[in-house]
């Protein structure tokens, strides 16, 4: 008896109070209008230092998104720019890009997360390596934030 009294607590424990937060962000959730805030951020490589400086804030909007799901493909539409396809699992199953060119390496780190029942966070962090003979190594890293609300 005192298994199963442990095992529906455990069972309590793991659904949460409900309110969404910390979880996966699906096709069905993001249906409809959301308004964002869109952040740029730069920082920049001291090579003396061998370090990053913080991150500068260098622009901030305001834009409204709208997804829409047509034929089981989610849609997404910014702005006056054209309807795109996104696909969550490509996404959540490629959090971490990174490649290499002959002149250029980039790590890039994503993240997006369903806040709420109506808000979500979509973040990006790129470091890029550019390599050129004449100027040699330059560092850099850019980070994107998008914190979206549902708009009424």
């Amino acid at each position: 008896m005192k298994r199963i009294a442990l095992l529906g607590l455990a069972c309590i424990a793991l659904s949460g109070c409900g309110d969404d937060s910390g979880g996966k962000v699906t096709n069905e959730f993001l249906v409809g209008k959301w308004d964002c805030v869109h952040k740029e951020y730069k920082s920049s490589y001291d090579s003396k230092f061998e370090e990053y400086s913080d991150y500068v804030e260098s622009s901030s909007k305001q834009i409204i998104q709208s997804y829409k799901v047509v034929n089981g493909v989610l849609l997404l539409k910014t702005g006056d720019e054209e309807v795109e396809p996104v696909d969550l699992d490509e996404v959540y199953n490629n959090l971490k890009i990174e490649d290499k060119t002959d002149n250029q390496e980039y790590v890039i780190n994503r993240n997006l997360v369903k806040n709420s029942s109506n808000k979500f966070t979509f973040e990006m962090e790129m470091f890029i390596t550019d390599r050129d003979n004449k100027t040699g190594e330059t560092k850099s890293k850019t980070k994107l934030l998008r914190v979206c609300t549902k708009a009424k």
